[in-house]
């Protein structure tokens, strides 16, 4: 009997070890060795390179390898956060929002719980009128410099990326400054009232009667008192003109005329995604029309009488009143302005007294989306393209002074530059996955999903024509440790900071570096 048992007992332990040989033989073939540490973080590099490659679905793929086996405990979190972040990206957003409450009832980590936040963001847009506001002085850009006055009274300015343009009408002068340098002083051969710039760049003037290019060359004539409204992502100029509105196409240069259904002394324009604000002057009201059909929509009796006004994109408003600017129901003060503008969120406040251009930001209660596309190496610096935006998908311009970067969560000293790339595209028939899906992977949409085109930054008759990045250009720790290293890129204002962060390894590094010789 004991000799059956025996058998028996050795019979069952000659299975188990067949099956356990069957198995590792199994896993072997699969992944060809067991996932050790240093093999996962192989995994981890290859993952962040497909990913900044644009491969997407091969990084997901990765990244799922990489928490297959044995992790650091001390970079289990970057591991988690990274396969959660191409789940989401790959359409798989419960599957990666479920995988984090996992991971973070047993540990606490700000950059999922920053991740799963901007998911809710994107779930439950909030387009509604703004609760509350930040003001905060940024710094101030003067024409007198070095002894010299290069400007008077600034009538206009406008921005793009980095760069800041004022017009200075009485002398004739476009002057451009970067890093509060003035950087080009360009003499003009007419009186303008109005600068501009389009969402690819190029200046545009408007004189009394005419629109000009960067050139002076008359791109739309027979004008009677034009105000510059904006440029809607189709490449389309908004004029009013008494009782016209005037959209001038930049790709076709051709123009056509809706009537506003009314005379108006028009004392300011704005233009959003979809509405045009008009301070009638006459009334002492704004109209606010639809862009689509040019229908009014609203009027709005300013709390003060008022020649100048800005809009936030979701349509708050901001009204310059003596020595103080209301926006909502609060209002800060703003000594000896004469003019505003104000390029979300950012204020700038023009004072002919001194020669000076002010700038301020004023934000309000909405998040602002930070995002780190790709990273890319040479032996001395890091470079990490980073999108800035606004609910709508549309860049921040003129920021770069909100802007820091930090490697291991320390702030690391860099330099922010402005650029333009060719942008991604994803073309749909119906509309289908999730908004945050397309704004993480940072493409526009196109087709039949009009909704989804608007708020990923696209246009609605015309793709628009670049993908805006802010680049930060920073010495990378040395000598580069084995492990990860995360980067944190940062929009901060005086209260609040919108953040997103990624990484890099030495493998990685390495891979980069030989990529670009």
């Amino acid at each position: 009997m004991r000799r059956l048992v025996e058998c028996r007992e050795n019979h069952s332990s000659n299975i188990l070890r067949t099956t356990l040989i069957i198995f590792v033989a199994f896993v072997l073939s699969v992944y060809g060795a067991v996932i050790d540490e240093q093999k996962a973080r192989e995994y981890f590099s290859g993952a962040l390179k497909e990913f900044y490659d644009g491969n997407i679905e091969a990084a997901y793929e990765s990244a799922i390898k990489a928490l297959s086996g044995r992790v650091y405990v001390q970079e289990l979190p970057h591991f988690w956060y990274l396969r959660g972040r191409l789940a989401i990206i790959n359409g798989e957003v419960d599957k990666a929002l479920q995988e984090f409450r996992n991971f973070t009832t047993l540990v606490k980590n700000d950059d999922i719980d920053n991740l799963v936040q901007k998911v809710e963001s994107f779930r439950k847009l909030n387009l509604s009128r703004s609760q509350s506001f930040e003001f905060g002085y940024v710094t101030t850009l003067r024409g007198k410099q070095a002894g010299v006055d290069y400007f008077h009274s600034i009538v206009s300015v406008a921005v793009y990326g980095d760069e800041l343009y004022a017009l200075d009408s009485r002398n004739k002068r476009l002057v451009k400054f970067k890093e509060n340098k003035i950087t080009q002083i360009r003499n003009l051969s007419r009186e303008y009232k109005q600068v501009s710039v389009d969402r690819m760049g190029s200046v545009l003037l408007l004189s009394k009667e005419a629109l000009y290019d960067a050139q002076e060359k008359e791109l739309l004539k027979d004008l009677r008192t034009p105000v510059i409204a904006g440029i809607s992502r189709d490449g389309e100029v908004y004029l009013v003109d008494l009782d016209t509105v005037v959209i001038y196409s930049l790709t076709k240069r051709n123009a056509r005329r809706q009537s506003l259904g009314r005379r108006v002394i028009c004392l300011d324009a704005e233009l959003t995604v979809d509405k045009l604000f008009i301070l009638d002057g006459i009334n002492q009201e704004i109209l606010v029309y639809n862009v689509q059909d040019m229908k009014i929509i609203e009027r709005l009796k300013p709390p003060i009488k008022t020649w100048s006004f800005e809009v936030t994109p979701y349509g708050d408003l901001i009204y310059l009143g003596d020595n103080k600017i209301i926006v909502g129901e609060k209002d800060f003060t703003l000594k000896d302005v004469n003019l505003i503008e104000y390029s979300y969120p950012i204020l700038f406040a023009i004072k002919w007294a001194g020669s000076t251009v002010d700038v301020y930001q004023l934000i309000d209660d909405k998040p602002v989306f930070v995002s780190i596309d790709k990273m890319e190496f040479d032996e001395l610096y890091a470079y990490a393209y980073v999108r800035v935006e606004d609910i709508f998908g549309d860049t921040l311009h003129f920021i770069q002074n909100l802007l820091s970067i930090a490697e291991q969560d320390v702030y690391t000293p860099s330099f922010v530059s402005f650029k333009n790339l060719e942008p991604k595209f994803v073309n749909l028939k119906a509309c289908e996955k999730e908004l945050v899906v397309y704004r993480l992977r940072g493409v526009k949409v196109s087709g039949n999903c009009p909704l989804l085109a608007k708020f990923t930054g696209n246009g609605v008759t015309e793709n628009v024509k670049t993908q805006s990045y802010w680049i930060f250009r920073w010495q990378y720790i040395r000598p580069v440790p084995d492990g990860i290293i995360k980067v944190t890129a940062r929009f901060s204002t005086k209260s609040k900071v919108f953040f997103d962060t990624m990484f890099y390894t030495n493998l990685l590094l390495k891979s980069s570096m030989q990529k670009g010789q």
